[in-house]
This record gives C-alpha cells, structure tokens and sequence, in this order.
C-alpha cells in the first residue's frame, strides 16, 4: 500500500523554504524513503489561503510518521524551519486508493468529500478519467485515514498545467448523468474544493 502524508504549515519567507528544500531537503527526503515529494501553496481556498502544503508518499504508516519528525531534528532543517518562519498547521496521513494520469502540473485541484466506497473503484475511477483526461494530467483518490476532521472522508487530487482546462473537464463530468448516477449510489457529498498552484 502507498500511503501520504501532508503537511499543512505557513511561512514568512516562502523563498528560503523553497531554496532550502532544493538545496538538500529533497534529498534528505527521499533518503528517508519519500517519494513523488510536492510542494503547494493554495491559491483559492477560504481561510486557508497562503497555505503550504509539503506531500509525500510512503511505504508505510511507521516510516511515513517517524521519517520526517527525523528529519525536522536534524540540526539544517531546524535551522531552516527558523529562519523561513514555518508555523505548522497540521499534518494529515492518506491511504492512496486509486491514480491515473501523472501528478505534473502548474496547477491542481483538491476536492473533500464524504460518502460510501465504490464497490468497483476500478471501474468508477476509468469512468471518472474518462472525462478528467480532457484537462488534467492526472488525478489521484485517496481516503483520510488520520487527518482530524476530515478522517474517514475522501481527498481527491487533480493536476494540469491550466485551471481553465481542469475546471471545464470536471463541470463535464460533473454534468454526465451516468457519473450522477454513480454519485448518488454512493452517497456522494461535496465537502470543499481547494486550488493550488505548485511550488516545487
């Protein structure tokens, strides 16, 4: 199983986290058994503006909660934390059930949701890409399995190098009655939607 892990922080000096998580934070990272590690900040999101979200997926729950409190011991990290003025918000763990496409992208969606399981999530996720393909690169469904209120519920992720696109491709999906349908057979509830621009 891949699980994620997202860490919610605000920073006073935006740059130097970027500067320092290139110059040996990434590294360290993947060192640690990260992969596919992403950095976002929303840009359309309530009072969640601003925020930065760092992600990262990982082999398993130990590893994914033990590697970064690690990390962030490490004396470089904690010198950094400092000086770009990290104020960490909160921190969420991810079971990834389903991916298509590729997570690249200047752009991307995050959508809460609350509902029953598909019972073919394979054939629910080809139906819903069906029509996400025509403006993301990729789309990721996950299930909050620590993550405060929001535990139990669904994060989906999209991603595309234009929100024009991505926001046409879901209003279609959106709109086709046999996605309704399957919705509705799910008890699907639309919590909150987020947008976000990548930083790194």
């Amino acid at each position: 199983m891949t699980y994620m892990s997202g860490l919610i922080v605000r920073a006073a000096d935006t740059g130097r986290l970027l500067a320092d998580m290139d110059a040996f934070g990434r590294a360290a990272f993947e060192e640690a058994g990260a992969q596919n590690l992403w950095i976002t900040q929303n840009v359309m999101a309530g009072e969640a503006v601003g925020e930065i979200g760092i992600a990262a997926d990982w082999d398993s729950v130990d590893t994914a909660v033990t590697a970064p409190d690690d990390l962030r011991a490490m004396p470089e990290f904690v010198e950094s934390m400092q000086a770009a003025g990290i104020q960490t918000l909160r921190r969420s763990l991810m079971d990834v059930r389903m991916e298509r496409g590729t997570l690249d992208g200047k752009f991307g969606s995050l959508i809460v949701s609350a509902g029953n399981l598909a019972e073919d999530e394979e054939a629910t996720a080809d139906a819903i890409w069906a029509h996400m393909e025509n403006g993301t690169n990729g789309i990721r469904w996950t299930q909050a399995i620590a993550a405060g209120p929001l535990t139990g519920m669904y994060v989906t992720i999209s991603t595309s190098d234009s929100l024009d696109a991505l926001m046409a491709a879901s209003n279609q999906m959106f709109a086709d009655p046999a996605i309704l349908g399957m919705m509705a057979e799910q008890n699907f509830q639309l919590i909150q939607r987020s947008l976000f621009r990548r930083l790194a």
